[in-house]
């Protein structure tokens, strides 16, 4: 007989605790659930699947919670036995169940009549069972929308606005930005040092938004609700511009040249940021490049990968600084330095840069004092491919076919060309056109 079990997520930065969370596998099928409610981690006891003390309760204080996680099992059991008679349950079918059983003894609420609620149409986008245009989401995407997911719980915890389909309107709209840009995100570093971020940035709280209209239009096309207040064309945050730093080529050169053969942890990372600056891939995709991803076609070598992020099949030609570093990592199964976590990737970059002499001030205008080397991440590889085709005036359109923009408007919000490079573009067009007619006239 398939068994419920419980186990804990692991436990959040900020307060320690952790969620518990529900599991049954049945049939080849594998419902995983948030009962909601979260624990110190060492008041569980792991072999009894249940709490120590018998006096733990609910978050609510309504109920003991062994007893709420004991009825909880016993619910899950009972809708999969009464379900099997139409044939084996999909685990959104229980998900709902549970989620209706919680609502009613929380809030005597009855859920929707469509028995679908946000949360669900959510989990299914995390869990991947929802697709897009048939294709499987990536899991860096499938973060993101854990993290929307989070941020609405989270919300609702905190004002007591209840998040569903029949709540999403302008009075939801303001009070989550309100609460998101007040809200304090810790992160941890690899040191151990804790950050404290008070409030998100504007354009993550507009990305979010705009990941939430994702969901809300799913389920308008499935018939989940008709509430499309969403859909007003004021139902959103406004983006700013952002402040970020390319490298031009006579400095990704600097950085390349400089002798980092005395430590080889800054040099792989060193070379791995400067392949990423001259095929213009994200770092997920250029730490995950494989053999097979390195073609040669009519005599000249090529990168061909499909891009994690956005599914789609780029080619671009490999510069020579890229055959210097296959050649010097022909070895590796790759031909490329062994990837790290992406924190440590940032961490090492920085101290590349700065014994590279990439020490410039100014660069900022949010914040002059900054050395360009403390404000270079991986992201700044990519940027720095962008922008640097932009300025030789390379065809937007066919740069656009590489970093996978879909809109001019956003493209020229990517590049961080400056007034001055912007400028000094416009000089060498004028300088080429005049001595181009003067040679016609001659």
């Amino acid at each position: 007989m398939p068994n419920v079990i419980y186990f804990l997520k692991k436990p959040e930065a900020k307060s320690g605790r952790s969620l518990i969370i529900l599991k049954f596998k049945y049939r080849g099928k594998e419902l995983v659930f948030s009962t909601g409610e979260n624990i110190d981690p060492k008041t569980w006891d792991k072999e009894k699947d249940r709490v120590k003390s018998n006096k733990a309760t609910t978050a609510n204080g309504d109920y003991s919670l062994n007893d709420f996680l004991g009825a909880l099992r016993e619910q899950c059991l009972q809708k999969y036995k009464s379900e099997l008679k139409n044939g084996i349950p999909e685990p959104q079918v229980l998900r709902d169940h549970l989620k209706a059983y919680i609502r009613k003894n929380r809030d005597g609420e009855e859920t929707p009549a469509t028995g679908k609620t946000l949360y669900g149409l959510i989990e299914r986008f995390i869990s991947g069972e929802i697709r897009h245009r048939g294709k499987d989401r990536g899991i860096g995407t499938r973060t993101k929308y854990q993290t929307i997911y989070n941020h609405l719980k989270e919300f609702e915890k905190a004002t007591g606005y209840r998040v569903d389909y029949d709540t999403i309107n302008y009075d939801f709209r303001d009070k989550l930005i309100s609460y998101l840009k007040k809200r304090e995100v810790v992160t941890v570093a690899r040191s151990g040092e804790r950050k404290v971020q008070k409030g998100l940035k504007a354009n993550t709280i507009a990305k979010a938004f705009t990941i939430l209209k994702t969901f809300l239009n799913e389920a308008v096309e499935r018939g989940e609700t008709d509430n499309q207040e969403f859909k007003k064309k004021g139902f959103r945050m406004d983006t700013e511009e952002t402040d970020a730093v390319y490298l031009t080529e006579a400095e990704l050169n600097q950085l390349y040249r400089h002798n980092l053969s005395d430590n080889k942890r800054l040099e792989a990372v060193r070379d791995l940021f400067i392949f990423s600056s001259h095929v213009g891939l994200r770092y997920s995709d250029a730490s995950s490049v494989k053999p097979e991803n390195i073609v040669t076609i009519e005599g000249q070598q090529f990168v061909k990968i499909i891009t994690k992020k956005t599914g789609e099949l780029v080619v671009i030609p490999c510069h020579p600084v890229v055959l210097e570093i296959f050649e010097k990592y022909k070895d590796s199964p790759n031909r490329l330095p062994r990837a790290i976590s992406g924190q440590r990737f940032n961490e090492y970059l920085k101290e590349a840069c700065e014994l590279a002499g990439l020490t410039e001030t100014g660069r900022l205008s949010t914040d002059p004092a900054a050395r360009l080397c403390d404000v270079t991440s991986s992201h700044t590889a990519r940027r720095s491919f962008a922008s640097n085709l932009y300025l030789q005036g390379f065809p937007t359109l066919d740069i656009m076919k590489i970093t996978g923009h879909k809109t001019e408007k956003s493209f020229l919000l990517y590049v961080k060309v400056s007034k001055l490079d912007a400028a000094k573009r416009l000089a060498a067009h004028q300088r080429n056109r005049w001595e181009n007619k003067l040679v016609k006239v001659a």
